[in-house]
């Protein structure tokens, strides 16, 4: 993954592992499934598509709103756009669909290396 996505792939990771914590029955397969959702849904967007609902429940759907709302913040659609007292600029959504695609990829990985969580225990030593 390019560098330049670094902060936003953390984004993404940090409102995941905070999400974990917040529902620690939680594992891969939600996640993957609320990053594909995710994809699918920006994915629609970038065709000028509507987006179809997602049918998603308890954490995975927990997850999904949380994933959309960093995204939407990235791509400076809510809020201001600070951080440490700097204006962000607002990312193209090509990005936002590179940074899924690139995550789902990685929760494949690491589930395979290390189980049913082990994406989310990977991540998770990484992020406070």
């Amino acid at each position: 993954m390019k560098d330049e996505n670094l902060d936003l792939l953390q984004n993404m990771e940090a409102c995941v592992v905070e999400s974990w914590r917040a529902c620690p029955e939680m594992n891969d397969h939600a996640v993957l499934r609320a990053y594909e959702a995710a994809f699918q849904h920006y994915r629609a967007e970038s065709r000028g598509r509507p987006a179809k609902p997602a049918m998603l429940t308890g954490p995975e759907a927990s997850l999904f709103t949380a994933l959309l709302a960093i995204c939407e913040f990235r791509l400076g659609r809510t809020g201001a756009q600070v951080a440490g007292g700097e204006m962000l600029p607002p990312v193209p959504l090509e990005r936002i669909l590179d940074c899924l695609r690139e995550l789902s990829k990685s929760v494949a990985r690491h589930t395979k290396l290390g189980g049913t969580r082990g994406y989310l225990n990977f991540i998770a030593q990484f992020l406070p």
